[in-house]
């Protein structure tokens, strides 16, 4: 079981990578070493896009590939390689029919299912593993 408090971190030049025990205060951590590591990589301007996009997908990884079961791990990386971006969320969850909700239209009275949509409108490319409980973003940037 995770410690009460688990958040690893390891900064690299171009490399952040973060596991985390699966709460939501642990996704606020993980913003913040985002917003360090974009600031130093000259990427200012991708702050919004990048931490939106982030917290979609790991609270989408805490509460529902993981229930809300802080004895699991989430693991996020952000990357930059060239003048590419690579988001990685990865969680111990059974996964999800990612292919049915690709296909679904969020309703404009719901309070969740848009995730989708935010993340084609900011990101280049997605992907997620066949099992459904790893996303992998890509965002050209400059």
């Amino acid at each position: 079981m995770a410690g009460h408090n688990d958040f690893q971190i390891k900064h690299g030049v171009d490399r952040l990578t973060i596991t985390f025990q699966s709460t939501m205060e642990n996704i606020d951590r993980a913003d913040q070493e985002s917003r360090i590591f974009l600031e130093k990589s000259g990427l200012q301007s991708e702050i919004f896009p990048v931490c939106l996009c982030m917290r979609e997908g790991l609270t989408n990884a805490v509460r529902h590939g993981h229930q809300n079961n802080r004895s699991k791990m989430v693991k996020y990386c952000l990357t930059r390689i060239g003048k590419e971006l690579i988001m990685e969320i990865e969680d111990e969850g059974a996964g999800f029919d990612w292919k049915s909700a690709e296909k679904r239209k969020p309703d404009s009275d719901s309070d969740h299912g848009r995730g989708l949509v935010i993340i084609r409108k900011y990101f280049s490319t997605y992907a997620f593993n066949e099992k459904g409980n790893k996303l992998t973003l890509v965002k050209t940037v400059s």
